[in-house]
């Protein structure tokens, strides 16, 4: 995994597998807009509510627009690029596992442990 992709998922906040596969998604049909139904269903996703959550990260990350409860990939100059990058990266099995445990590592070094109970910082 290249140092620039760590940097897009860090900076991004692609901190879980189900975030990444719904930015993904996006890319694949990034000239058109769907509702957290239809991505639920497209990706087999059964928690409708899971799934408006990772949107609204992503947009908050500025990858994703929702207007009117719909919602595409934004058009920011050099994000299908970097998402290109990423997507051809992802078809190397051993970089896909190193780029999910980056992710992983990530979310784990966000915790904290203390007093018995390990609570995000």
């Amino acid at each position: 995994m290249t140092e620039k992709i760590a940097q897009f998922i860090q900076t991004r906040c692609i901190d879980s597998y189900q975030k990444l596969r719904v930015l993904l998604f996006f890319h694949d049909h990034a000239d058109s807009s769907w509702t957290s139904a239809q991505i639920a269903a497209r990706l087999y996703l059964g928690d409708e509510s899971l799934l408006e959550k990772i949107v609204t990260d992503l947009q908050a990350a500025g990858v994703v627009d929702c207007d009117a409860r719909r919602c595409r990939l934004c058009n920011e100059a050099g994000l299908r690029a970097k998402l290109q990058h990423l997507v051809k990266t992802c078809e190397n099995p051993l970089a896909r596992q190193e780029i999910l445990d980056n992710i992983r590592r990530h979310n784990l070094a966000s915790y904290h442990y203390q007093a018995g109970v390990y609570e995000t910082r």
